[in-house]
């Protein structure tokens, strides 16, 4: 398959019906991107456990040429917590109760140097997600690694404004999804804050 030709950020923007690209190429593309694509939300439409696996293939190709933590915001799935070098480790929802301090919520992938802040050993809800100190760590994460990569879990699990703040959204879509359907959400995302969209 002959590679694509690289357009402008601008002009990817604006795209109505950009194919989806396999999770290499996506690495490459957001490698390409240079500042615009340093915090990056992986989210989906079908299951969860998918989008888990997604965020952490692509953090395993990012680490290799840059610093990269992979951020639990999607529990639900359990593929994270599987793949932590230790599972106990207290995470995003023991920071937001005092329970933990930022330096003790950063563990490691089991299989390569990604760091992983999982989602911790309390509930994590809506009330949780949305507290500043949320915000306040992923933007701490920023300013220390690379890449901040986020798994967001499904498409509508996470406040937008937590997610999509200076943010390039990597949609893990379903089989089938019409390019109608794929234009659209990606307007949606767009219009929701994200610098850019790519469909994976």
């Amino acid at each position: 398959m002959p590679r694509p030709v690289e357009r402008p950020v601008a002009e990817r923007r604006t795209e109505q019906a950009a194919p989806a690209l396999g999770v290499e190429r996506v690495a490459e593309e957001l490698r390409g991107l240079g500042n615009a694509a340093r915090k990056i939300t992986v989210m989906g439409m079908g299951d969860p456990a998918s989008t888990s696996l997604t965020a952490l293939t692509l953090a395993r190709l990012m680490v290799r040429e840059a610093s990269v933590v992979l951020v639990d915001l999607s529990p639900a799935s359990g593929a994270l917590r599987a793949v932590m070098s230790d599972p106990a480790t207290p995470g995003l929802s023991d920071l937001s109760v005092g329970a933990a301090s930022f330096g003790q919520i950063i563990t490691k992938d089991r299989m390569s140097r990604v760091q992983i802040v999982g989602a911790g050993t309390r509930k994590m809800d809506a009330a949780v997600l949305l507290t500043p100190g949320m915000t306040m760590t992923i933007d701490a994460l920023t300013r220390v690694y690379d890449y901040v990569i986020l798994d967001a879990g499904a498409l509508d699990d996470v406040p937008e404004q937590l997610v999509s703040t200076n943010a390039h959204a990597v949609l893990v879509t379903v089989a089938g999804l019409d390019n109608q359907t794929r234009a659209v959400v990606r307007s949606e995302l767009l219009g929701a804050g994200f610098r850019g969209v790519t469909m994976l």
